[in-house]
């Protein structure tokens, strides 16, 4: 199959056959496939031993016995949700409570105190306190660390830069009324206004109204107060001019506006700042809870993955080992 052959100056070459090249160049294909197959078909998690593990973020390793537990003692919304479902909101409280460790906020003094004062209390329980801690310390972690990126310092800059739409305040009048019988009866009470005559003559003379005896006056109302599209009409109408609202079976209804809402420039100035604020707050922790997917070695169970939004990153699994 091959021949050792010798050249000039003592040099050697070893001729081989068409036939050996062709045999190990399949020989390393049929190992290629193999290899493939192997690795297709082998179980890594239960080689490595990450079968029962639910997740490992950081420094933080949990069974899904323990995500069990976890879910048992953390209140009655969160039973109700399905393991992966809270496996999710458990795999950020870690990102944050790893977070919280980078910024050192485990080795300020009132973290410090909390812990003393929980382990006062636990050191009073069974042995299943040591879950509990865990969690406690975790949970008050990740809280501490989205306190401290939230509400860091910010320039004025940084809010001018976040538009945000006030709500409105609910449209409101106060209003008077008159209730007439008849549509003739409203219409030479409107003729009586429009020469001259001030509401509360017309009141006094005309109204069948509950309101009579105050006036007319009903108070502050909204567009939910009356038929779709009266308060409309209201909202149009000058002030201090009776005009027809409506007509059921009680007669006519007709109203005037005596007053509006003013408003205040300063609440408005309170209330944008404050939906700025809260703006600027929902952003940072949004950046911040991605770069720290980007920078935590972690590892979710592949069970858990697709509800977690994780795909475990290679230098991640490595980790934890």
């Amino acid at each position: 199959m091959f021949e050792k052959i010798t050249l000039l100056d003592n040099h050697h070459m070893i001729l081989v056959s068409r036939r050996m090249v062709f045999a190990v160049i399949g020989g390393l294909l049929g190992l290629t496939f193999l290899l493939m197959l192997f690795f297709l078909h082998v179980d890594f998690d239960y080689l490595l031993g990450r079968k029962d593990l639910a997740m490992k973020v950081g420094q933080t390793t949990i069974t899904l016995e323990e995500l069990n537990q976890i879910q048992a003692i953390s209140g009655v919304k969160a039973k109700k949700l399905d393991v992966a479902a809270f496996a999710s909101e458990f795999f950020d409280t870690l990102l944050y409570a790893e977070g919280g460790r980078r910024l050192g906020l485990d080795r300020r003094p009132e973290f410090i105190r909390k812990v003393a004062v929980f382990d006062q209390a636990a050191a009073r329980g069974d042995a299943s306190e040591t879950l509990s801690r865990a969690v406690f310390l975790i949970e008050e972690l990740a809280a501490a660390a989205r306190r401290e990126v939230a509400e860091a310092d910010y320039h004025p800059a940084e809010l001018a830069e976040i538009k945000v739409n006030v709500p409105a305040p609910p449209q409101r009048l106060h209003l008077k009324t008159i209730l007439i019988f008849t549509e003739e009866q409203a219409q030479q009470l409107l003729a009586e206004h429009e020469a001259g005559i001030a509401f509360a003559d017309l009141n006094a003379s005309w109204s069948r109204s509950l309101y009579r005896g105050v006036g007319g006056d009903i108070g502050w109302k909204s567009a939910g107060d009356f038929p779709a599209g009266v308060f409309d009409t209201l909202l149009e109408a000058p002030d201090e001019k009776i005009v027809r609202g409506f007509a059921d079976e009680a007669g006519v209804h007709l109203f005037s506006v005596t007053a509006r809402p003013k408003i205040d420039p300063a609440q408005h100035e309170k209330a944008e700042r404050e939906l700025q604020l809260r703006e600027l707050r929902r952003r940072r922790l949004m950046k911040y809870i991605v770069d720290l997917r980007n920078s935590v070695d972690y590892w979710v169970n592949p069970v858990l993955q697709v509800r977690c939004q994780t795909v475990s990153r290679p230098g991640a699994a490595d980790s934890s080992q």
